[in-house]
C-alpha cells in the first residue's frame, strides 16, 4: 500500500448528501467490488494511505479496509478521532468520515475496520468540467505519433485537465489533429500528485491566432482505457488545483 500526502476535505463544494443507509452500504459494496483506491485521512495530520475495502457486514453495519505497511500510521488511525475517506467511482467523487478505526483481522491477515458512515458526499462532476492549471507550476504531456515505425516523441504543456481528458497547445502542428486519432501509453507528469500513463483521442481541434498573430492551435484528449490507479491520481491533481485556486480567491495565497 503507498503513502500519500495531504488530506483532501472539500469543504468549499455544495455536496450531495447520501444518508439513507441502504444506499451507504449500496456505494461501499460497489467500492469493494470495483477495487476502487481509497484515500484514508487522519484529521489534524499531513500523511495518508492508499487502501481498498476489504468486505462490507450491512447486519453489523461495518466495513473494512486494508492496513498500511507503515506500522505507525496504523497505531495513529487506531487512535484517532476521526478519519476520513475519498474515492472515485465511476467518474463521481466519494467522501465520508468516521469517528473511530479499530484493528482486526480479515482472512488471517491484520485489517482494519470501523462503523459504516451515517452520511457520504457523492459528487457528480460534469464530464467537461475542466480546471486550468497555473503557469507557474505546469503540467506536461509526452506521447508519441501513431502508426509510425520511426515514431518521434513530443512533450506539450497541459493547459486544463478534468475527470475526461486534458487539452494542449501544439502551435507547431506536430501532431496529427484529425478527430478520434488515438496515442497510445502516453505520459502525463503532474506536478504534486504523480505520473499518470493512459491512452488519449483526439476529441476537439481548433485553430486560432495568438494575440501577437501568430497561429495557434488548441487539441482536445478523452482519456481511453483510464485504470483506477490512474484515475486516482488525476482526481488527486484536480483536487489538489481546486483547492489551491479556492485559497487564492480567499486570499491564502
Amino acid at each position: 500500500m503507498s503513502i500519500a500526502t495531504a488530506g483532501i476535505h472539500d469543504d468549499e463544494e455544495n455536496p450531495f448528501l447520501v444518508t439513507s443507509p441502504l444506499e451507504i452500504h449500496a456505494l461501499l459494496r460497489s467500492i469493494a467490488a470495483k477495487g476502487a483506491l481509497l484515500r484514508m485521512h487522519i484529521e489534524g495530520r499531513s500523511v495518508a494511505i492508499i487502501t481498498t475495502i476489504l468486505a462490507v457486514d450491512t447486519d453489523n453495519a461495518t466495513f473494512i479496509v486494508d492496513n498500511s505497511a507503515e506500522e505507525d500510521f496504523n497505531r495513529r488511525v487506531v487512535s484517532a478521532d476521526a478519519v476520513t475517506f475519498e474515492t472515485s467511482l465511476d467518474k463521481v467523487r466519494i467522501g465520508f468520515s468516521v469517528a473511530k478505526v479499530d484493528a482486526c483481522m480479515q482472512d488471517g491477515r491484520p485489517a482494519l475496520c470501523a462503523s459504516s458512515p451515517t452520511s457520504v458526499t457523492r459528487i457528480q462532476r460534469r464530464e467537461y468540467y475542466r480546471v486550468d492549471i497555473p503557469i507557474s507550476n505546469r503540467a506536461t504531456c509526452t506521447l508519441s505519433t501513431p502508426g509510425n515505425k520511426q515514431a518521434k516523441q513530443f512533450k506539450l504543456e497541459i493547459r486544463d485537465i478534468s475527470a475526461g481528458g486534458i487539452s494542449v497547445m501544439d502551435n507547431d502542428h506536430a501532431l496529427d489533429n484529425t478527430l478520434h486519432t488515438l496515442f497510445k501509453a502516453c505520459r502525463l507528469d503532474l506536478p504534486e500528485a504523480g505520473t499518470v500513463i493512459t491512452d488519449l483521442q483526439i476529441v476537439r481541434s481548433h485553430d486560432d491566432s495568438l494575440p501577437n498573430g501568430k497561429p495557434s492551435r488548441f487539441l482536445g484528449f478523452a482519456f481511453v482505457n483510464l485504470s483506477n490507479p490512474m484515475n486516482f491520481i488525476v482526481q488527486q491533481y484536480i483536487t489538489k488545483l481546486e483547492r489551491k485556486l479556492n485559497a487564492k480567491r480567499r486570499g491564502f495565497e
